[in-house]
């Protein structure tokens, strides 16, 4: 799978080095994990050997998480726990220090949801999460799935028995949450732009004039957001929707006043020519 950033794919053997360096060996990336810090390469080694051949099995879902800009493996995802009948999928995932609050896991956690849900076909994929680490419960929040509450001592991991948090998206929420956040992917005008607006249009508008015209900017805004979506493939370019006539008049000349007439009001005249004060200097 390909996303903005990253490629998620099957590992190898050859990402062995890379996965020790950059997570495996780390004790702040496992802290919260239910596997130990791996002590040597050949450990990490060994692990891939078991994950690369239960690539054999088709609906074995684990992927390494690698960044396009350097081709570097960073991390980890996949599923951990199949519940076949209900159709529930359950992800977990780690990734690098070094890519921490970078959206990183976020964007790698919608790609696994939105391949689960279109071509796997499951109806829920959850994730849990220690509460000691908030920002784990941050990405799948990011990713649309609603905090469903904790459950008290109820798990462990290399910090000791642990509450879990539980986070899980159903197939009807997802249809839902894709409708709200059409209907609110409308443009937002902010106040700081209407302030701009006002000054360059040299009006002092009022609270009730300010509100009036966010909304009308909004609207105007969302029409040409929805007239782009129509297809004018073929359709010559024109300066205005409607042919634009002239409907007056061609231009006659005709004879002037005579120039000496003319000029014999004029304060001051030069060369046969009105003669002005200078307004720039």
């Amino acid at each position: 799978m390909e996303t903005e950033r990253l490629i998620l794919r099957q590992f190898t053997l050859e990402d062995a080095p890379k996965m020790y360096e950059n997570w495996a060996s780390d004790m702040e990336v496992t802290k919260y994990l239910m596997w130990k810090p791996h002590l040597k390469v050949e450990t990490t080694m060994k692990l891939l050997e078991d994950w690369v051949k239960g690539y054999d099995d088709k609906k074995r879902y684990d992927w390494c998480i690698e960044v396009k800009e350097n081709q570097e493996p960073i991390g980890s995802i996949g599923v951990i726990k199949v519940l076949e009948q209900a159709k529930l999928m359950e992800i977990g995932y780690c990734i690098s220090k070094k890519y921490w609050h970078q959206g990183i896991a976020s964007e790698a956690v919608q790609a696994v949801m939105n391949f689960l849900f279109d071509e796997v076909g499951v109806n829920r994929v959850e994730a849990r999460h220690d509460p000691r680490n908030p920002y784990s419960g941050k990405v799948m929040e990011n990713c649309g799935m609603y905090y469903e509450g904790t459950r008290i001592e109820a798990d462990w991991n290399n910090s000791g028995i642990c509450d879990e948090a539980l986070y899980g998206l159903t197939q009807k929420q997802r249809r839902d949450l894709n409708v709200e956040v059409q209907k609110s992917n409308r443009t937002v005008i902010s106040d700081e732009t209407i302030e701009y607006v006002g000054i360059l249009a040299k009006l002092e508008l009022s609270s009730e004039e300010k509100e009036n015209a966010k909304k009308d900017m909004g609207e105007m805004l969302n029409y040409i957001d929805k007239l782009n979506e129509l297809d004018t493939t073929g359709v010559e370019p024109m300066s205005h929707v409607f042919p634009v006539n002239n409907v007056f008049r061609e231009d006659i000349v005709e004879n002037s006043d005579n120039r000496e007439n003319m000029l014999k009001n004029a304060p001051e005249t030069k060369d046969g020519s009105y003669q002005v004060p200078k307004t720039v200097e």
